[in-house]
């Protein structure tokens, strides 16, 4: 029996060891900052190294103000079920190479390591790092900067999502998502955050094939939900690219979707609920078609909201889904208007046969101008568009003017950035007419493998692929087509040696072919002096010029040298400017048949206003019947002007004969009558102080008129009595 002892008490002592191993570890929370190597001193067996990788066999906990730094490439094995707890620092940021962490036995879904928690931690670090065969990443009020990372193969054991984030706004940049169980990355429908999300990939994720887009936010912060520059490419059928939703109704989200490439998965970009405002602008949105069955999804873009769905969606690629786009319930994106056209190109978008490019299933009015549908022609559109002459019930599109597309080159060149062998970029010579491309080179460049640069429209193809190099020892042939068929041949052509000069001058003239000899002329950025109109030693090319004159409008264009000397001919148009008068009596009352003579020329009554008028001094008169003519000079000199003239009344209250007119009683209560003692016709005119006319009348000659003032109030009014020789006014006085 005794005998038997020490080996039990060996064994103790061995289980002892082994269950402390097992043991969770936290570290001190003192303002510690620990390495991986620290940690294996001070775990107890929680972490530990074995030919150079570290092995982490229970939860491990770095304590507030605490810091986990490593700055080395390391590879970190976390046994099954084990979960990394962050409450202060983490940095994973190694000078070189790549810090990996993995789970123990990678063989099983079940083996996988939990993950990593992040709650109230100061800083998460994850950069130049691989995290894989875990349970997810999660972000609880801790901001997290994710930089050339891949995350990729993990389960869903921690979080419902690779990384997934709440009250919290990641930065995720350079880094790859591949292949993870749900989401790639996800937050919770009541929580908010505003991820940036860049230039980034995501494969094949949510490969359990579970109804969860590969990019799944809830309601965004008080930042701008940025995702750009990315790579999204789906594999499971039920699989969608991006999703943005606030269903809760509580927030609100801004949320730029720019530069991505989203393609093969169930849709391409879902934005649902209430409370969105997105700009979705340069996103080519392909072949979201996976599930192939449009009852359920297939729109490249999806809007469905009730209150304050909106979106500004630009220079778009759509193409190849079972519904270019889908607007439900009142969500009400705009497309383009007259002032901000949509430059969008949507084709070959449709299901059972039919194209569907935008279906409006909204009873709202949606604006759609300038965007390519499938064709040049508004009757093409009205045919893959379906909105209100499809269904009264649906809001109308209005998507005239169409965009067309046209097999044309833009620009060429050959950039130094993409071809080792240049030392400055080449720059093509466009002939439209023939559709030829010239490009120059020295007899030392190499043109056997050159890269060019062909900037087409949106939704021009060109054949073969511009990144593949090509030997331009010969000319070479681009096909260019567009998606309704129209096709054109270009041919590149580099010429070898010093290319010819040429000169360019210009012939400035006025409106009636006058020279102009003092216009400040700039071609191409460079800006002669004013009179000087030649430029020398120009090579073949497209150049932008402007021409600047005093007192005249300015003038752009472009010129095209080809093989010849060019003279541009410009005419220049005067500044003008529009010149107002405004005629009132003494009392501030508008003359609306005054005469104005302006510069000799008579216009006709109440025409005041001038067009094109260009600077210089214009001699003007006003007059009208019953005034003094007024006269004057205006000056004009570079904005429009407004001339005030003031109209005296040829009248006089001493001027009134007894002999020639009578008028009595005065004063007066219930009328007064005017006696004409002449023979001579006249017209009576009553108004008061204010100039209102208040009674009008004519005399044929000698006899009498009564003028009923009895509605009258009490007051003064003057009578003006206007016969062919002269005009006569007397106060009458109305008492009560």
């Amino acid at each position: 029996m005794y005998k038997k002892l020490p080996f039990l008490l060996t064994l103790f002592a061995f289980l002892f060891i082994l269950s402390g191993a097992k043991a969770q570890y936290t570290t001190p929370g003192n303002n510690q900052s620990l390495t991986l190597q620290d940690l294996v001193s001070l775990s107890g067996g929680v972490v530990t190294e074995t030919d150079g990788d570290f092995f982490i066999n229970s939860t491990l906990t770095i304590a507030a103000t605490d810091t986990l730094k490593i700055l080395e490439a390391e590879t970190i094995r976390t046994a099954a079920t084990v979960r990394i707890e962050i409450m202060g620092k983490f940095i994973s940021d190694p000078t070189e190479g790549r810090v990996v962490f993995t789970a123990q036995d990678t063989t099983s879904t079940a083996a996988n390591f939990k993950g990593f928690r992040f709650e109230d931690a100061d800083t998460a670090v994850f950069r130049n790092t691989v995290v894989k065969y875990g349970g997810g990443i999660q972000l609880i009020d801790t901001e997290g900067l994710f930089e050339y990372c891949i995350i990729r193969n993990n389960g869903h054991s921690n979080v419902s999502a690779a990384i997934n984030y709440s009250n919290s706004s990641p930065v995720i940049r350079y880094s790859e998502f591949r292949e993870n169980s749900r989401s790639a990355l996800a937050s919770g429908a009541n929580v908010q955050g505003s991820p940036e999300i860049m230039f980034s990939s995501f494969i094949h994720n949510t490969t359990e094939n579970s109804n969860r887009p590969q990019i799944n936010l809830g309601p965004g912060a008080a930042d701008t939900i940025k995702i750009v520059g990315n790579y999204i490419e789906g594999l499971h059928p039920i699989v969608g690219g991006i999703a943005v939703s606030n269903l809760l109704g509580g927030g609100s989200s801004k949320v730029l979707i720019a530069d991505n490439i989203i393609v093969n998965n169930r849709y391409g970009y879902a934005q649902t609920g209430n409370n969105i405002s997105s700009v979705i602008r340069g996103n080519t949105i392909t072949d979201n078609d996976i599930q192939d069955n449009p009852m359920q999804g297939g729109s490249g873009l999806n809007f469905n909201g009730v209150t304050n769905n909106h979106a500004i969606v630009r220079s778009n690629l759509v193409s190849g889904n079972l519904w270019g786009v889908t607007i439900q319930n009142t969500a009400q994106p705009d497309f383009g208007d007259a002032e901000d056209q949509g430059g969008n190109v949507f084709f070959d978008n449709g299901n059972s046969g039919i194209v569907y490019a935008l279906y409006n299933n909204t009873p709202n009015p949606i604006n759609a101008i300038g965007n390519y549908w499938g064709g040049n022609t508004e009757e093409e559109a009205e045919q893959f568009i379906v909105h209100q002459p499809d269904d009264a019930s649906l809001g109308f599109v209005t998507f005239s003017p169409v965009m067309e597309l046209h097999p044309v080159v833009n620009s060429f060149a050959f950039r130094a950035d993409d071809n080792e062998g240049l030392q400055e970029d080449l720059q093509g010579v466009i002939d439209a007419e023939n559709f030829q491309v010239t490009v120059s080179a020295d007899a030392e460049t190499d043109i056997t493998q050159l890269v060019p640069d062909i900037s087409v429209a949106l939704g021009v193809s060109v054949s073969p692929d511009v990144s593949e190099p090509q030997d331009f020892s010969q000319p070479v042939e681009y096909l260019l087509s567009v998606p309704h068929g129209e096709e054109q041949l270009w041919t590149v052509t580099v010429l070898i040696g010093e290319p010819d000069l040429f000169a360019v001058s210009f012939d400035v003239t006025d409106d009636n072919g006058a020279s102009i000899d003092n216009a400040v002329v700039t071609l191409n950025g460079t800006t002669n002096a004013a009179g000087d109109y030649l430029f020398e030693e120009m090579e073949p090319g497209e150049y932008n010029y402007t021409v600047v004159a005093d007192d005249y409008e300015q003038f752009e264009g472009s010129v095209e040298v080809i093989d010849q000397d060019v003279v541009v001919e410009v005419t220049l148009s005067p500044l003008t400017y529009q010149l107002t008068f405004i005629v009132k009596d003494e009392q501030g009352t508008d003359i609306n048949n005054a005469v104005v003579t302006l510069d000799g020329s008579v216009y006709e009554p109440g025409e005041y206003v001038f067009e094109n008028m260009t600077p210089g001094s214009y001699d003007y008169t006003v007059e009208a019947d019953g005034f003094h003519l007024v006269d004057g000079t205006v000056e004009i000199t570079d904005a429009d002007k407004e001339v005030l003239v003031e109209l005296e009344a040829i009248v006089s209250v001493n001027e009134w004969d007894n002999t020639l007119f009578l008028l009595y009683p005065n004063p007066a209560t219930q009328y007064v009558v005017l006696q004409n003692k002449t023979g001579a016709a006249a017209t009576i005119v009553v108004s008061d102080l204010q100039g209102k006319i208040i009674f009008e009348d004519n005399m044929s000659g000698a006899g009498e008129k009564q003028i009923n003032v009895e509605a009258l109030k009490e007051g003064i009014y003057l009578l003006r009595v206007v016969t062919e020789e002269k005009i006569m006014v007397r106060k009458i006085s109305v008492i009560r």
